[in-house]
């Protein structure tokens, strides 16, 4: 009693010598000392609800879990009893797809609840299952050696049989050769040669809905040709063949390597040029040149040997005649203007040297026409200007039959051509026109698609892959 009488005291002295200080208690630090005591209280019971609150939510927590696993379980028991009442009994038919017939001993397999289950098809070619659990778009998959598989959905086995097909019968037949320009040269087309793919392919139906293809291919022999054994089909076969690339030989007038503006101080030649070929597909160009031969003049001022075609029109025609080893010249008509290329040129447009007697040749692009060259001459004026003249044998224009100073055809000037035009019957008369071109070539499309639906049907087709769809390089 004695110690907190002391302790009273002292704290009322301390009281008294605060108040007697220069810096006094005053009533707002009483104030603020309780605001604080109340915060402090305020936060202590925050404290324990939230810890209260926190038991209660974890206890919450676990009777939420515990639910949740008994609705799962629940829904298991639920699931599996769905299943189990859902199981069926399945069976699938399975024919040839060309005879209808049923299909002995094909497997056919399915999947059900992660499980593959199999069986065999019975003589009527029935495949039975017993107590499957499957989807509508369950796949049944049926194979069998010899035939292409095929499969058919559960939703679709009611509908109709599931469609095997016979591969192994190959009793039908689609051959041919396979025919190329790559030389336009001649009259005739090449053989495409070895290692072409040649691929028959056909749609089969699986079953009530869908179908799937097969593809038969070969290739074709050193001679170009093809044979493809095939089993019938339900449906037609269809052909398609591989691109083939190769080196096609044709006459030009230049390619795209070079001035093809030359014209007309340059011949046409031929060329050897990479072509791709399709069979049906026709795309790249094919120059239209017509005349083999071109009259040759010598240089001109600007050093351009000049070249006439003989065209056989009434412009450039050349007038020969029948002997007994060929044609022989026997008069010209070569006019003013130039037609070469599709280009008309203007013969004023060359200057030579003045009053001079010029010698012309007969240029045979080919080789093949020309026996022995002819012996031609032309005249200029005194501004080197070819002149215009006529001929004592009847020929009109620029150019005739060489004549020595007496004005007598040199000897063997009428040369020799291995080949001409009748012109006129009762005067023995021919003419050099060449109206097919030098270019020959025979674009004609042929059918890719043919039925071979009985067993030993056969079809025998010549395809033509022509004068080709692109090249490398453009030609003119």
């Amino acid at each position: 009693m004695k110690l907190k009488f002391t302790r009273l005291f002292l704290v009322v002295l301390a009281l008294y010598a605060t108040g007697c200080s220069k810096d006094e208690f005053s009533e707002a630090d009483a104030i603020a000392a309780q605001k604080e005591l109340l915060s402090l209280k305020y936060q202590h019971e925050l404290d324990l609800e939230t810890l209260k609150q926190k038991g209660a939510n974890a206890l919450q927590q676990l009777i939420n879990t515990a639910a949740l696993q008994q609705l799962k379980l629940n829904d298991s028991l639920a699931r599996t009893n769905a299943i189990a009442a859902a199981k069926q009994d399945y069976s699938v038919a399975v024919t040839d797809v060309v005879t209808n017939a049923p299909v002995a001993d094909a497997d056919v397999i399915v999947s059900s609840e992660g499980k593959l289950f199999s069986t065999k098809t019975s003589a009527q070619g029935i495949a039975t299952f017993t107590s499957l659990y499957l989807f509508p778009t369950s796949t049944f998959l049926i194979t069998k050696t010899g035939y292409a598989a095929t499969q058919i959905m559960r939703k679709d086995i009611t509908l109709g049989t599931a469609k095997l097909w016979n591969t192994a019968e190959l009793l039908n037949e689609i051959s041919g050769t396979l025919y190329i320009d790559t030389d336009l040269t001649n009259t005739t087309p090449e053989k495409v040669g070895a290692n072409v793919l040649v691929t028959a392919s056909t749609s089969v139906p699986n079953g009530f809905n869908g179908n799937y293809s097969v593809q038969f291919p070969t290739y074709t022999t050193a001679t170009g040709t093809y044979s493809l054994k095939l089993p019938a089909a339900p449906g037609g076969y269809s052909l398609s063949f591989a691109q083939v690339e190769a080196d096609q030989k044709l006459y030009v007038y230049g390619t795209e390597d070079n001035d093809i503006n030359a014209t007309p101080f340059q011949l046409p030649y031929a060329a050897s040029i990479k072509t791709y070929f399709n069979v049906n597909s026709y795309g790249a160009n094919v120059p239209s040149i017509v005349s083999p031969l071109y009259l040759k003049f010598p240089k001109d001022k600007l050093g351009r040997e000049l070249y006439i075609q003989i065209n056989g029109n009434y412009n450039n025609t050349a007038y020969l005649s029948a002997v007994t080893d060929g044609y022989q010249l026997e008069r010209l008509n070569i006019s003013n203007y130039n037609y070469y290329n599709g280009i008309s040129y203007d013969l004023n447009q060359s200057t030579f040297d003045a009053n001079t007697k010029l010698d012309v040749s007969v240029v045979d692009i080919t080789g093949s026409l020309v026996k022995s060259q002819p012996l031609l001459g032309a005249t200029t004026n005194i501004a080197g200007k070819l002149v215009l003249t006529s001929s004592p044998e009847g020929g009109y224009g620029y150019v005739h039959l060489r004549r020595d100073a007496a004005g007598q055809i040199v000897a063997n000037a009428k040369g020799l051509f291995s080949r001409a035009t009748l012109y006129d019957t009762y005067q023995n008369l021919y003419v050099l026109t060449f109206n097919s071109g030098l270019n020959f070539t025979t674009n004609s499309g042929t059918s890719l698609n043919y039925l071979l639906p009985n067993k030993g049907d056969k079809k025998i087709v010549n395809f033509y892959y022509g004068s080709g769809e692109s090249r490398v390089k453009r030609v003119y």
